[in-house]
């Protein structure tokens, strides 16, 4: 990664992970932009990083093919009931009985 054109993001991306690792924090959401301007520039410089662009297509669609192949395995949830759309059961009142007799 360092050899092409995308050094300069490439050592951006990498420096921003290894804090945000450090930091224990989310690497995705505290690198996004790094993550973003190395992308940018791996598709700027795409004759040098072909293979590696390729790869990730690879992957996406992969993981995209096991996702719906999951979604088409799974049983369809079952339909709302009494107990509520959200599937938590109503308390159940008895009725009130009149005493004063």
């Amino acid at each position: 990664m360092k050899g092409g054109g995308c050094k300069e993001e490439f050592e951006g991306w990498e420096k921003c992970v290894e804090g945000a690792e450090k930091a224990g924090d989310d690497v995705v959401e505290r690198c996004y932009e790094a993550t973003a301007a190395l992308h940018r520039c791996m598709e700027a410089h795409a004759e040098y990083y072909e293979p590696i662009l390729r790869a990730e297509r690879t992957m996406a669609a992969d993981l995209e093919a096991a996702a719906k192949a999951s979604d088409a395995a799974s049983p369809a949830p079952p339909p709302p009931t009494e107990e509520g759309a959200a599937g938590e059961k109503k308390a159940e009142v008895p009725e009130k009985q009149d005493v004063t007799a």
